[in-house]
């Protein structure tokens, strides 16, 4: 093996997804993963119609964030909301509870998550950030 073949095999290890969740909606999709590295991503999408394809937005999110979403599922918080800026392009989350919902926004994209869809997002977010803390 090679030495660039050795870089591409520890590059392609350590993007290697430990988490890779997504939630579905009829016409939307909120991804959330994890990679080896610890970095958590959610990704959101809206289903295209006459393409029959997706569109889809990444962030990036790190561990406070991830524990202020955990108090808008656990309802000691109305809301929470990030500001991203990368690559010259700026982007706005939102994170809102009303009654048994919590919806999750980003400029034109949106998902609404159930009562048992938040509740597998709170295990998975707990997971997250000791993996992305412990490195174990």
């Amino acid at each position: 093996m090679n030495s660039e073949q050795i870089l591409q095999q520890k590059h392609s290890i350590s993007n290697q997804l430990l988490i890779n969740k997504a939630f579905f909606g009829k016409e939307n999709c909120l991804k959330i993963t994890l990679n080896r590295n610890g970095e958590c991503y959610m990704h959101f999408g809206m289903g295209n119609k006459k393409s029959s394809s997706w569109v889809w937005k990444k962030i990036k999110f790190n561990d406070s964030e991830l524990g202020s979403i955990l108090l808008v599922l656990a309802g000691k918080q109305k809301s929470a909301s990030f500001f991203h800026s990368y690559n010259n392009a700026s982007t706005q989350i939102w994170v809102n509870r009303d009654k048994d919902y919590v919806f999750l926004k980003v400029k034109e994209m949106s998902k609404s998550l159930s009562i048992g869809e938040q509740e597998v997002l709170r295990v998975l977010i707990e997971h997250m950030i000791l993996r992305m803390n412990l490195r174990i």
